[in-house]
């Protein structure tokens, strides 16, 4: 039963899946990093399909953005439709996992919330998105108990445990599948612990999840067409 029947490779997800769900404010140290209450319900977003990036491609800097940050993420992919699934059942739901990306434009999302406007253009543009290789479920035996960290340059900025989410894996299925039924190859990213900072253009960026796997990104600049 573990194995999913897909016409579609999950190791591919990137390429074929359509939705890419990003929770917010998961981390407790992180949400008062970002002066944010910490959220009785998941606060969640969306990335547009075309946000993601693998590795060998660069993160591109929005020509409208002077603070990219990075955020590193346990990325959940999805197996099979899920609709209304009971957190006691979520678990089924679940093909794998990935380390991800969420990187944002913080200059404008902090213009984004002073005018209450939606956060797309601070999360949603070209590469906003990069995604390591897919990680079966069966290389993983409990999401909750893992260490995931990135540097810049060499340098430590983000490390945490996902043993600190505010809303736990099985929580957060099942709360996004009543409002939005997940589809087979979906991507749910859990959030993003403290320590997010600025990066810029020619910065390399690596991250990983420790003892299984790592990943790395150059960053670049976006040159706007006249």
């Amino acid at each position: 039963a573990g194995i999913m029947a897909s016409s579609k490779p999950l190791a591919r997800f990137w390429e074929w899946g359509r939705n890419i769900i990003c929770v917010g404010r998961n981390y407790a140290e992180h949400a008062k990093e970002m002066k944010n209450a910490l959220p009785s319900e998941p606060l969640f977003f969306l990335k547009p399909s075309s946000a993601y990036v693998r590795e060998g491609d660069p993160i591109i800097k929005p020509y409208y953005c002077n603070n990219l940050h990075h955020e590193v993420e346990l990325g959940v992919v999805i197996g099979k439709k899920a609709h209304a699934v009971s957190q006691k059942a979520a678990m089924d739901y679940v093909a794998g996992y990935a380390l991800c990306l969420d990187m944002t434009a913080r200059d404008t999302q902090a213009e984004c919330k002073k005018k209450g406007l939606p956060w797309t253009l601070a999360k949603g543009f070209n590469t906003s998105c990069p995604v390591s290789d897919f990680v079966p479920k069966e290389k993983i035996p409990d999401p909750h108990k893992l260490q995931i960290w990135l540097r810049v340059n060499g340098e430590l900025r983000q490390e945490g445990e996902t043993s600190s989410m505010i809303f736990s894996i099985p929580y957060i299925i099942s709360y996004i599948s009543e409002i939005i039924t997940l589809e087979e190859g979906d991507l749910i990213l859990t959030g993003s612990p403290k320590g997010v900072s600025a990066v810029q253009e020619h910065d390399e960026i690596h991250a990983g999840i420790n003892g299984i796997l790592s990943m790395q990104f150059k960053v670049a600049q976006q040159s706007r067409q006249s």
